[in-house]
């Protein structure tokens, strides 16, 4: 992610329940966790994982939690804590 336009692009792409899920790795949560928490199975929150890192362009679920704590704290208006 070169610039916030891109990152911004990027991260447009991800649907709710992505959006959900991202905010869940960046507070360390596991699949199983994540699961739980959003009342879905832990081979759904593996997908949404899965999907989440293609999208961000990353090598893993740190990465895609680092790019969305670094985003978070440079976007406009948004909320880490959200």
């Amino acid at each position: 992610m070169s610039t916030q336009s891109d990152s911004t692009h990027l991260f447009a792409s991800l649907t709710k329940r992505e959006w959900d899920v991202l905010r869940l790795l960046a507070q360390d949560k596991t699949d199983r966790e994540v699961a739980v928490l959003l009342g879905i199975r832990e081979r759904t929150a593996r997908a949404h994982v899965s999907r989440i890192i293609q999208k961000l362009g990353v090598a893993s679920r740190v990465g895609a939690a680092v790019a969305y704590v670094e985003w978070t704290l440079r976007a406009p208006g948004s909320d880490l804590a959200e």
